[in-house]
């Protein structure tokens, strides 16, 4: 079978690997779809390191069960992952914390993912709840978007909300947070800036939209009165918009760093101005059981319009395009597929 294989930093190649063996209990699900992950571009320039190449990289996935050595799972069954592999005993995986497990395995960080025709989940996975079902009435072109969206819904959550929110960045995940906080009733402002993608927020139902010049900036100040009660950060959080979040959030507010940040990024805070400002400062990752599962719950009520984010679809043989593609911000998502 073709594979993208992230070799090491700054180093991907298309290889010609085995279909994967299995062993009692496991699984095998012929890829559909996968997305390429905004993690997965950050591992590859070497921005994070908790990838363990050489690795199949790929965890946004829809597909079909083709070979099953479980009871409990049947050939045909449609599925996604949950790509955090838990021990399911510990104190953080009992509390639907499994993120913070101390012996977690990351499908397509540690154990080879999506990226490919045909992906292993190992039993322990099947065991422990990681193998999600869904209903043939979702499309692949709908099912690779449940693990992110997941990730929108912990993020919500754990968020403090009042009137309004700031979304910075109109990429997949800011396009489903565009989506999730109008569904909430909040005034949604985007913050973006390439024009196609502030034109899809609009179409997605955002108030109003914004590039990031300074006029653009003053204007959603002069409008928001100061400032909006909530800023999530949906995109990479460097020093340029880390500023801008603080300029856009007004005194009392909440800011969520939710986009991962390039290496060695620092926030840096005068206390002093920090205590009288009362900003609330946060950061939200990933995602618990509970979100994927209500995740699952808005696919199948078509809650979300997922159509505009999908964009560009390549052959796992041209992967390298694919990556390429996805890390110049080309369309919304870039996906691959066997």
């Amino acid at each position: 079978m073709k594979a993208i294989v992230f070799e090491k930093i700054q180093q991907l190649s298309i290889q010609d690997k085995p279909i994967p063996a299995l062993t009692e209990g496991d699984v095998l699900i012929q890829t559909e779809l996968c997305g390429i992950c905004a993690s997965d571009l950050a591992a590859l320039r070497g921005d994070v390191v908790d990838y363990a190449p050489p690795v199949v990289m790929g965890h946004e996935l829809a597909g079909v069960i083709v070979d099953s050595r479980h009871p409990d799972v049947k050939v045909g069954e449609r599925v996604t992952v949950n790509p955090m592999l838990s021990c399911g005993v510990c104190t953080e995986c009992q509390n639907d914390l499994d993120k913070y497990c101390k012996n977690i395995e990351g499908i397509g960080h540690d154990i080879d993912g999506g990226y490919a025709e045909y992906m292993r989940m190992p039993k322990h996975g099947v065991d422990t709840g990681k193998l999600i079902r869904v209903p043939d009435s979702i499309p692949s072109e709908e099912l690779l978007f449940l693990e992110p969206l997941g990730c929108c819904l912990n993020a919500m959550q754990e968020t403090l909300f009042k009137d309004s929110v700031a979304i910075l960045g109109a990429g997949p995940i800011g396009l489903m947070f565009t989506q999730l906080t109008k569904r909430a009733g909040l005034t949604t402002y985007v913050v973006e800036p390439q024009a196609h993608r502030r034109g899809v927020a609009e179409t997605l139902g955002a108030d109003h939209t914004f590039d990031t010049s300074p006029e653009s900036v003053a204007h959603l100040q002069d409008l928001t009165h100061g400032g909006v009660d909530t800023v999530i950060s949906s995109t990479t959080n460097n020093a340029s918009v880390i500023a801008l979040a603080f300029k856009i959030v007004r005194r009392g507010g909440c800011v969520n760093f939710f986009g991962l940040a390039p290496e060695g990024e620092e926030l840096r805070i005068n206390l002093e101005e920090f205590h009288y400002a009362g900003h609330k400062l946060m950061a939200s990752w990933a995602f618990s059981r509970a979100s994927l599962a209500a995740a699952r719950q808005l696919l199948i009520e078509k809650a979300l319009n997922f159509e505009p984010l999908l964009t560009h679809r390549f052959p796992i043989a041209d992967g390298l395009a694919a990556f390429e593609n996805a890390a110049a911000q080309r369309g919304i998502k870039t996906v691959v597929h066997p």
